[in-house]
């Protein structure tokens, strides 16, 4: 038992060891024009999908499930998030591929957030990606109306999206 504990702590150290070499030794790639790895990615986004829900409040959102908060978030979302997450009806936004990792797409693949965990992330924003805390821009009740908007995207209802257009094209 006593070798084999020994055998184990030696392997732990040796890998320890390797990772730190590999990592001082300058051979990860960091260039964000070159795509990584399915399994790193898959690895990274994990852990921030993780973090956000370990550290997410949960919380009701304290506006009425109404059209009328669906249309505030929806017209905010067309001013301020179309640029870098896309506009419904209309191809994915080139200037969000730009991003490494790239923005979500909202309007073709919605989200795997739930509704407050949308908000925290609109308020807080996600370290070294192009999602910048919002928090000092914008009061809770229009992040969280932006949080239903989104939340709902997938299954919004045709009036509420006629609405939102209308008003934005004022």
């Amino acid at each position: 038992m006593k070798n084999f504990i020994a055998g184990f702590l030696a392997g732990i150290l040796v890998l320890i060891i390797g990772v730190l070499g590999y990592l001082r030794l300058g051979m990860l790639d960091a260039r964000s024009d070159a795509a990584i790895p399915d399994w790193t990615a898959r690895f990274l986004y994990s852990g921030i999908h993780a973090s956000v829900r370990r550290t997410a409040p949960k919380l009701q959102n304290p506006l009425p499930q109404s059209d009328e908060t669906l249309i505030a978030g929806g017209k905010l979302y067309l001013n301020d998030c179309v640029g870098c997450h896309g506009e419904p009806g209309k191809p994915p936004s080139d200037f969000g591929a730009t991003f490494y990792p790239p923005a979500p797409q909202f309007p073709r693949v919605g989200t795997k957030y739930s509704e407050a965990e949308v908000f925290w992330v609109a308020k807080h924003g996600i370290r070294r990606t192009g999602m910048s805390a919002q928090g000092s821009s914008y009061a809770d009740p229009k992040l969280w109306s932006l949080a239903a908007f989104i939340s709902r995207f997938p299954n919004l209802p045709p009036h509420v999206w006629e609405e939102i257009q209308r008003k934005s094209a004022m």
